[in-house]
């Protein structure tokens, strides 16, 4: 079951750093995109296998249901 507060806590931690953080569900998964501020590193964040076992609790399936976009992607 996603946790919606964690979830928004870690979208409001992204953008103090100058990304965002949007979420859709789309079947028994997840799709998840970051995106960058113009100004922001795009390469700059935790490799994706760590912010997927983060995304995880959170969303409330395995690593294989979320399906992770970075800026740079």
């Amino acid at each position: 079951m996603k946790d919606d507060a964690r979830l928004e806590q870690m979208a409001a931690t992204l953008a103090v750093d100058g990304y965002h953080l949007t979420v859709e569900e789309s079947g028994a998964g997840f799709d998840v995109r970051i995106t960058a501020d113009p100004e922001t590193c795009g390469d700059c964040l935790v490799p994706k296998k760590i912010l997927v076992t983060m995304l995880q609790p959170i969303l409330g399936v395995d690593a294989d249901a979320i399906r992770l976009t970075y800026p740079n992607d």
